[in-house]
């Protein structure tokens, strides 16, 4: 795997057209899906450096309309047909915020074109899906970074950083994290789009959304599960078995190959009185050493010999994601994302599985996946 690992690092930076580019030169992008996300990152695009928008891409007119009235600096063409953008000379790069059962056929064919590829996670909803992406990201001269930004927070990655490098809490053994909150306000649902709701387009809550969460503690565990067992459903207005209509709640646990293990927890069932149990987000590493608090960079020793300490100042522990503008730079600079094709397919298949536990009620391999890494 390391090998391989190398090898792709020296074709990716020999054979990228743009690595050898000077540092300021202009990068001209396409965007792929304007909903709301996409808007978010089509702001983002617009604040960078030596950046263009040159096309715009999406079947809702007044999608399309709004986006172009907001690049207006840029003047983008608008196309409703994503293969129209395929083929255009003036786009080096292409954001993908379109519907998730679209990620992985849009993503494969914009590398498969020799475009530079920013793609909203999940990479895939269903295993083939995910095998198609890294199929078409092994061919190609360019990468996709995949939209896991949690991978771009300063605070997480110095705070992980100190339980991998530096054994702050020695071996870690368990990983407990949830997403919890308030229930969903019928209007709040009424507003989604429609193939938000459908686990056939989604991939169900735990792959559309938790699938952040979720590559967190793939992340800290620095490993890949080797199985999954799950159970989950549609809670209110009434229970609705799993699988029909997206869940608004499950939990599931996951065994690593490295014999770590994940208890992960999403709820919309949280009252706002009870603060007996955390609302939010929050992820605990405990360890031989003691307990790290993922979010808050807080370390708890196991003995409670010493009083719990902050582990980074308060300023790398609030600093935003820088998730966008690094996918520029890896371009300009012919290196690869950090959040690249194996953190995307980790992350789609992880969630995957523990849907496909959920839905079957049994436990799940990561063998059954037939997915190859």
């Amino acid at each position: 795997m390391k090998a391989q690992t190398a090898r792709r690092t020296f074709l990716f930076g020999t054979a990228a057209s743009l690595a050898a580019a000077p540092g300021d030169r202009e990068i001209r992008t396409a965007h792929i899906g304007i909903g709301n996300r996409g808007t978010s990152l089509l702001k983002q695009v617009l604040e960078q450096r030596n950046v263009r928008v040159t096309a715009i891409c999406d079947i809702d007119p007044k999608a399309r309309d709004a986006a172009q009235s907001l690049a207006h600096r840029d003047n983008p063409r608008s196309f409703t047909e994503y293969r129209r953008v395929l083929d255009l000379n003036d786009v080096d790069a292409v954001a993908i915020a379109s519907p998730c059962d679209l990620h992985a056929e849009m993503a494969s064919a914009c590398l498969d074109a020799g475009k530079y590829v920013y793609c909203e996670k999940p990479l895939g909803i269903t295993p083939e899906q995910v095998d198609l992406a890294l199929k078409a990201s092994r061919r190609a001269k360019t990468f996709l970074q995949i939209g896991q930004q949690l991978r771009y927070m300063p605070g997480l990655r110095a705070v992980i950083a100190q339980i991998h490098n530096d054994k702050v809490i020695g071996t870690p053994f368990v990983v407990k994290a949830q997403r919890h909150s308030t229930p969903v306000r019928p209007e709040a649902d009424a507003a989604r789009p429609q193939w938000y709701l459908d686990p056939k387009r989604s991939g169900d809550l735990i792959v559309e959304n938790a699938v952040h969460n979720i590559d967190v503690c793939n992340w800290v565990a620095d490993s890949r599960p080797a199985s999954a067992f799950g159970h989950g459903k549609r809670y209110l207005p009434k229970s609705v078995p799993a699988g029909s209509i997206m869940m608004d709640g499950f939990s599931v646990e996951y065994i690593y190959e490295n014999d770590m293990h994940l208890d992960y927890s999403q709820l919309y069932l949280h009252p706002r009185a009870l603060k007996e149990l955390a609302n939010g987000q929050w992820y605990m590493v405990f360890g031989e050493k003691g307990t790290v608090n993922l979010s808050k960079g807080i370390f708890y020793d196991i003995a409670g010999a010493a009083e719990p300490r902050e582990m980074i100042p308060a300023g790398v522990r609030d600093a935003g994601e820088n998730a966008m503008s690094d996918f520029f730079a890896c371009i300009r600079d012919g290196r690869r994302p950090f959040a690249g094709i194996e953190v995307a397919a980790t992350a789609a298949l992880t969630a995957i599985m523990g849907r496909e536990a959920i839905y079957q009620r049994r436990m799940i391999t990561w063998k059954e996946l037939g997915v190859t890494l």
